[in-house]
C-alpha cells in the first residue's frame, strides 16, 4: 500500500545519478503503480476528471505488488532509522500492534520482536501477494506472532478495540477511502490507542519523492482532527519524514468531511 516514487521531471538528489539503480526502480514503480482513479468509489471530492482527490489534496496511486522487491532496499536503514522510530513509539511486550499496509514485513517482524511471544503484529494488506510474500519473510525469520489480515479500500478488518498501536508508514496518502478507513482503525484502537502516521515532509522540496507521496503537517491536521483525533504528539528526527502520534478526542465524534 506504499509507494515512494521519484518524480520523473525533477532532478535526482545530489549525489544520486538518474542512472543509479534505485533511481532506475523508483520510476519503474511510478510507472507500474495502479492508478487510484481506477479503482471504483472513494471519499475523495474530485470530479470524474483528473485524479481523485480528498480535501484538496491528490490521493496517490498505490503500489504494486511488483516492485515489493524495493520494499526491503538497504538504505532504509539509513532514510527511514526503523529501529529509531519504534524506540520512540515506547512499544512493549505484550501489545497488539497493527501494521497497516505492511507490505512485505519491513516493520512487522520488527514490532513482532519487541512485543514478543505474548503480543502480537496484526499486518494488514489489500493485496494478497503481498501477504504471501510477508508470510515468507516471517517463516524465514522463525516469527510466529505476525497474522496476517486482507483488507479492502475501505476497511483493514481488524477486530474492534483491540489494538494498543496502529501504525502507518508511508500509506495514508495512498487510502482511497480515508475517512472509512481512519474510522475502522479507530474502532480497533483500544480507549487508551494510538495512531501513528509516518509521511515524507511535503513542506520540504528537497525531498527526493512525488508531492502526491508526501503530505504537510498542515494537511495531515487538516485530515485527522475531524475524524475523532487530536494529536499527541509530533517526531521530527527522521531525515525526510514527519511522524504524527495521534489518541483518540473523546469530545469530538468523527464526522464527514466538511
Amino acid at each position: 500500500m506504499r509507494l515512494l516514487s521519484a518524480n520523473p521531471a525533477r532532478v535526482p538528489p545530489t549525489g544520486v545519478h538518474p542512472t543509479h539503480p534505485v533511481v532506475t526502480l523508483l520510476l519503474s514503480l511510478a510507472l507500474t503503480a495502479t492508478p487510484a482513479s481506477t479503482l471504483s468509489g472513494s471519499d475523495s471530492d474530485g470530479s470524474a476528471q483528473g485524479p481523485p482527490r480528498y480535501k484538496g489534496r491528490i490521493i496517490a496511486p498505490v503500489m504494486s505488488a511488483a516492485g515489493a522487491d524495493w520494499l526491503n532496499r538497504p538504505e532504509r536503514e539509513k532514510t527511514e532509522m526503523p529501529d529509531r522510530l519504534l524506540d520512540a513509539l515506547q512499544i512493549k511486550p505484550g501489545m497488539t500492534v497493527a501494521d497497516v499496509g505492511a507490505g512485505i514485513g519491513y516493520f512487522s517482524w520488527r514490532i513482532a520482536r519487541r512485543v514478543g511471544a505474548e503480543g502480537r503484529v496484526l499486518a494488514v494488506e489489500i493485496q494478497p501477494e503481498m501477504l504471501e510474500r510477508l508470510g515468507a519473510e516471517m517463516r524465514k525469520r522463525n516469527i510466529r506472532n505476525v497474522r496476517s489480515i486482507l483488507g479492502t479500500a475501505a476497511d483493514p478488518n481488524l477486530p474492534a478495540q483491540s489494538v494498543d498501536l496502529a501504525l502507518m508508514v508511508d500509506v495514508y496518502h495512498e487510502f482511497r477511502h480515508p475517512e472509512a478507513m481512519v474510522a475502522r482503525i479507530r474502532q480497533s484502537l483500544k480507549d487508551d490507542g494510538r495512531m501513528v502516521l509516518v509521511e515524507y515532509r511535503g513542506e520540504d522540496p528537497t525531498v527526493p519523492i512525488r508531492p502526491e507521496h508526501k503530505m504537510t503537517v498542515k494537511q495531515v491536521l487538516l485530515e485527522i482532527l475531524p475524524m475523532g483525533f487530536r494529536l499527541q504528539s509530533r517526531l521530527d528526527f527522521l531525515p525526510w519524514q514527519h511522524v504524527f502520534v495521534f489518541v483518540k478526542d473523546s469530545a469530538k465524534a468523527p464526522g464527514p468531511s466538511d
